[in-house]
């Protein structure tokens, strides 16, 4: 009696060992499966999103453009409109540089606004200031991938995707606190504005203020 008994208990071990291997096996072969690679079009999309939240980040090298471009430049103490990023910073000032060209005869002024702090805050090659918007209405090469005054909507979409909010002039991407107004003009750009906000909550009522 005693030797069956070991038998059954042994068979009833083995039979569970067999059951939680399987279990295993099962889990195992679940946790690893195959995602779907995504396909073009998701694929078009995700790097659209990384060419506009990479341009949002950094539109311009502020130093060296303000290096090749010092020359046509005045400056000024500017204030900080409600809508800027405004580090709690104390002994800061907002900065304003306005980089003067000729285009067709006519004088244009493409600005840039910063956020100045510290012992270097009234120093032009100040490399500690932070950007806070641009104002660009005329093409400039010194620019580089800012440089886009002229291009098409369709350009545009080519670039960042169309994930944009509509306005009656033109479009905006944006993301956190980062937007890039674009002004239209026969389906051109005319003039666009990026601005580091003091909030993420970007809806085309902010938009409109923006543009007032």
């Amino acid at each position: 009696m005693k030797l069956g008994s070991l038998i059954i208990l042994f068979l009833v071990c083995l039979s569970c060992k067999n059951e939680n291997e399987n279990k295993s096996n099962s889990t195992n072969s679940e946790r690893f499966e195959l995602v779907p690679e995504p396909d073009k079009d998701e694929r078009e999309k995700y790097e659209k999103n990384l060419n506009l939240t990479s341009f949002l980040e950094n539109p311009i090298d502020l130093q060296e453009f303000k290096n090749k471009t010092k020359r046509d430049v005045t400056t000024t103490v500017t204030n900080g409109l409600e809508y800027y990023f405004h580090p709690k910073i104390n002994d800061s000032i907002f900065y304003s540089y306005n980089f003067i060209s000729t285009v067709n005869r006519q004088l244009e002024i493409n600005e840039i606004v910063v956020f100045k702090y510290g012992k270097n805050q009234h120093n032009y090659e100040d490399k500690t200031e932070i950007l806070i918007e641009l104002k660009i209405k005329s093409n400039d090469s010194d620019l580089g991938k800012a440089n886009f005054i002229g291009l098409s909507k369709t350009d545009l979409e080519s670039e960042f995707g169309n994930d944009y909010l509509t306005f009656d002039s033109g479009i905006a991407y944006s993301n956190k606190n980062k937007v890039l107004i674009i002004e239209l003009e026969e389906s051109k750009v005319k003039s666009l504005r990026y601005i580091k906000l003091n909030t993420e909550k970007i809806n085309t009522e902010l938009i409109g203020q923006i543009m007032k």
